[in-house]
């Protein structure tokens, strides 16, 4: 999957449209699985990030890994069922990228040694996972992404509210 009309957004756009795929998938979670309120919190906070910037780089990066070993990607690491450790992964994923944005904004130095991977071309690898998972489609990404094209060439503002974002798809 090639996405030039991606990688042309501003920052903020491209992130909300990698949280609208994680949504996606981590709606496949039941809310009764104890990990369930930290994946939420991750995404929550990464939503912030979106529509106000009222998170920094590291706080989010401390969702993934932490000194406590209570970060999410420690449910990927745990989980025995290979399906929702993919699903962990893509969330993990997800907020990885949203952190790197943040940095990037905050034109810190030096990141995490774990972000310095990503690149412009993770959207497109995050977009495959997600598809690998069978959890969303490569038919809706593409309807997601023909929506997202619809609209910019309207010459409307992308949104950046959650709320919005969630109504345009």
């Amino acid at each position: 999957m090639e996405n030039k009309l991606i990688n042309n957004l501003q920052s903020e756009v491209k992130v909300g449209f990698v949280l609208i795929v994680a949504e996606r998938v981590f709606s496949v979670i039941s809310q009764g699985d104890e990990r369930y309120l930290e994946g939420r919190e991750a995404l929550d906070k990464c939503w912030l990030w979106v529509e106000s910037h009222t998170v920094n780089g590291d706080e989010l990066y401390e969702l993934i890994d932490n000194a406590d070993y209570t970060g999410i990607s420690e449910f990927a690491e745990e989980e025995e069922d290979l399906d929702i450790a993919r699903l962990w992964s893509l969330l993990v994923d997800a907020v990885a990228y949203t952190s790197w944005e943040a940095y990037k904004k905050e034109k810190v130095k030096y990141l995490p040694q774990a972000l310095e991977g990503i690149g412009a071309d993770s959207i497109t690898l995050f977009l495959n996972s997600a598809v690998e998972t069978g959890f969303i489609t490569g038919e809706e990404i593409e309807r997601m992404e023909s929506v997202l094209h619809d609209y910019e060439c309207t010459g409307n503002e992308t949104p950046i509210k959650r709320e919005d974002f969630i109504k345009l798809f």
